[in-house]
């Protein structure tokens, strides 16, 4: 029980700045700001920022109940454990798109146009995110119900492999079939995203250093805002793409060692999650202008806002000493 409860602790602290590193991401999006000029960002950006936000706290959050669930070896409840395995898949399958999403707007937006249809693309780039983030939500959330309708056996299963089929009586069709519609979910939900994303940030990388390698060298023309902004982004998308693949890494790392009990290697793919997701929110934190810009702004509001109380607590406190006292005089008359 000792294990559990240190086991607890150290998840909740693992946890907790995932979590709440995207709320204020949120938060930032959220609050309407007034009076600040260029910094409020496209309403497209905004969205996806918003919704990858959202995708990897449910994903942190997800992933930590179903370990303590696991853990605890509290899963008696079939439907409860499902409910929150299905938010886990939903989540992460999510957090992959909408980055995915979001990158290939990033090339659209940055690469010149080279032919008409590109240039279209390029266009209506904007009013595609939208489309694109809640089209992928509806196929995501139907794909994952494969979590409600198979058994889940969470005590001898992993992260990635809680999900079987109850085969004692199935014949091979039924084997090959459901090898065949994993086989589709892996692709559609893992494979195409992950591959637009990497060649969407290599295409965009290559065409930004070689961009600003020429103005550097160039002539004084260039604004130096101009080339901070292509610096910013390019290093955003690199961290992006840094964090991804360490992330994939650790996963393929714990799942391939045999000698590691499935809690270590749960243990270890919540950890790889948690630091996963707390790292995109700081990346998208530092590297966005306007969402750094609003980040540092809410903290100099709470600061104000909490100086102010503390001076109130402090004058009240200070004020109730001589009411005491006058009370306390008045009574000795």
């Amino acid at each position: 029980m000792n294990s559990a409860v240190i086991g607890t602790t150290v998840l909740c602290m693992l946890t907790c700045p995932g979590v709440l590193s995207n709320l204020l991401i949120i938060l930032c999006l959220v609050v309407p700001w007034g009076g600040e000029g260029q910094l409020k960002g496209s309403g497209a950006v905004n969205l996806a920022v918003g919704a990858v936000a959202g995708s990897n706290a449910l994903l942190c959050l997800s992933s930590t109940l179903w370990f303590l669930l696991a853990l605890l070896n509290k899963c008696q409840h079939q439907w409860a454990c499902k409910t929150i395995l299905y938010i886990l898949v939903v989540s992460m399958n999510t957090s992959i798109w909408f980055t995915s999403l979001l990158c290939i707007f990033y090339c659209a937006k940055i690469l010149p146009a080279q032919s008409s249809l590109f240039f279209r693309i390029k266009k209506n780039i904007s009013q595609w995110l939208q489309w694109g983030l809640v089209v992928s939500l509806v196929i995501i959330c139907m794909m994952s119900s494969y979590v409600i309708v198979l058994d889940v056996y969470p005590s001898n299963s992993t992260l990635y492999n809680t999900t079987a089929v109850n085969s004692s009586g199935a014949d091979v069709s039924q084997q090959i079939t459901t090898s065949v519609f994993f086989g589709l979910c892996y692709f559609f939900l893992v494979a195409l995203p992950v591959g637009l994303m990497v060649s969407s940030c290599v295409a965009i990388l290559v065409y930004l250093c070689k961009h600003v390698r020429r103005m550097e060298s160039g002539s004084s023309e260039f604004s130096s805002p101009q080339l901070e902004s292509h610096k910013r982004v390019i290093w955003m998308i690199a961290t992006q793409v840094f964090l991804y693949c360490l992330c994939i890494l650790v996963v393929a790392l714990a799942n391939s060692i045999n000698a590691l009990s499935s809690m270590t290697v749960n243990a270890i793919l919540n950890l790889a999650l948690c630091c996963y997701t707390f790292g995109t929110s700081v990346n998208c934190i530092v590297r966005i202008s306007h969402l750094n810009w609003r980040v540092s702004h809410l903290g100099k509001r709470l600061t104000s806002y909490c100086s102010l109380l503390w001076r109130g607590c402090l004058a009240s406190y200070q004020g109730n000493p001589s009411a005491s006292g006058q009370n306390q005089n008045s009574a000795n008359q």
